[in-house]
C-alpha cells in the first residue's frame, strides 16, 4: 500500500457519535495511577492489555459499569489495531488508561502504527467501533499516515 491509498484509507475513518474527548491522562503527573504499556501487534497483545487494564480497574475507585465497559471497548479498539490495521507487517499497539488531567473522569487511548482499512459488511462480526461509540460517553477515532487513534472518556471515576 503506497502512501497515497494510506491517505485514502484514513479518509475513510468513521467519526463516533457525540463530541471528542478532550484532556488526557498525564503519566508524568505526581503521584499518576493508570496504564502506559506499549506491545507488538500480536494475537496475545489483546490478553496482556485486557489483563492490565483489568488489574488497574480492579484496583481503583471506578464504578463497576464504567469499569465493565472501559474494559471492553479496551478489548475491541485493540482487536481492531491486531487483527485489522497490522496483520501484514511489524507494528505496535499502544495504551494509556487514567484519570484525566484536568480532573473529572478518566480516559482511554488506544493507538497504533498500522493502516486504516475501511469498513466493509459486518458479518457476524465487526461491531467494535459502534460499540465503542455507545459506550464511552465520548469518544473519536483519527487515522491518517502515523496509524490510528481511539481516544475514549468517561465523566464519573468513583462508585457511590
Amino acid at each position: 500500500m503506497d502512501r497515497r491509498e494510506r491517505v485514502s484509507a484514513a479518509d475513510d475513518a468513521p467519526s463516533t457519535e457525540g463530541p471528542a474527548c478532550v484532556c488526557w491522562p498525564d503519566p508524568g503527573q505526581a503521584g499518576w495511577n493508570g496504564v502506559q504499556e506499549r506491545h507488538d501487534a500480536v494475537p496475545d497483545t489483546v490478553r496482556a492489555f485486557r489483563r492490565r487494564v483489568r488489574a488497574w480497574l480492579d484496583g481503583g475507585e471506578i464504578d463497576e459499569e464504567i469499569a465493565e465497559s472501559i474494559l471492553l471497548v479496551v478489548d475491541e479498539a485493540v482487536t481492531n489495531a491486531v487483527e485489522h490495521a497490522c496483520p501484514d507487517w511489524d507494528c505496535a499497539v499502544r495504551l494509556v488508561a487514567g484519570p484525566r488531567a484536568c480532573g473529572g473522569g478518566v480516559s482511554v487511548l488506544v493507538s497504533d502504527n498500522g493502516v486504516w482499512k475501511p469498513r466493509g459488511d459486518p458479518g457476524f462480526r465487526g461491531r467494535g467501533i459502534d460499540l465503542i461509540g455507545r459506550l464511552a460517553q465520548r469518544s473519536s477515532i483519527e487515522a491518517g499516515e502515523q496509524g490510528t487513534t481511539v481516544r475514549m472518556c468517561w465523566p464519573v471515576t468513583s462508585e457511590g
